[in-house]
């Protein structure tokens, strides 16, 4: 892409971002982001066939940026908790650097966009189910169905992340280090159950 195409390309997103932000997605049209975006509408549809495809890769641009920034630093060589800690101390990192991204993906999973997504379409969601398959077999994770851990584990970072916005609590490195903890002890089997 060039860089005069970049920059046009960057202020569609931006502008998305934006608006979606301040009036969701029934209030937005290709040519009210052409307008806020300063360029033609022309130029939109060269990146995209439609109003609907621009927010569908722009959702999809987001959850794999968020697999990246979960996953950085994350290895197989690592132990089980080291693993689960790194990659939900690294979301909750993300997200909070990134709150529009946030807003935007919470705002698109409640459009009937979300039937033309696969979860398993990225990657932090094929590695958090491996490492709990791993982990049950492992005997650290308790045998529970997946999304059944993955709603204890990490669906409070959404939660959590939204107190901080709102001002409720201020999620600072020692809560986050203790949120991430009552995570894991949430999901991992313990001692007292393993001698059971």
């Amino acid at each position: 892409m060039r860089p005069k195409d970049q920059t046009k390309y960057d202020a569609i997103i931006n502008t998305s971002l934006e608006l979606v932000k301040k009036l969701g997605f029934t209030g937005i049209s290709i040519s009210k982001i052409a307008k806020q975006a300063n360029i033609s509408p022309a130029t939109i549809y060269i990146h995209f066939k439609n109003r609907e495809d621009l927010f569908t890769k722009l959702y999809k641009k987001i959850r794999t940026d968020m697999s990246n920034g979960a996953l950085l630093g994350v290895n197989d060589a690592m132990d089980i908790e080291h693993i689960f800690k790194s990659i939900w101390i690294n979301s909750f990192s993300y997200n909070l650097n990134h709150p529009d991204y946030l807003i935007y993906r919470e705002k698109f999973e409640q459009t009937p966009m979300m039937e033309n997504i696969k979860p398993e379409d990225f990657e932090l969601y094929n590695y958090v189910n491996t490492l709990f398959q791993r982990g049950i077999k492992e005997h650290f994770i308790k045998d529970l169905p997946i999304p059944f851990l993955a709603s204890f584990a990490f669906i409070p970072i959404i939660t959590l992340l939204n107190f901080h916005f709102e001002g409720v609590i201020n999620m600072d490195e020692n809560h986050i280090t203790e949120a991430c903890n009552i995570a894991w002890n949430t999901i991992k089997i313990s001692d007292y159950q393993l001698n059971d």
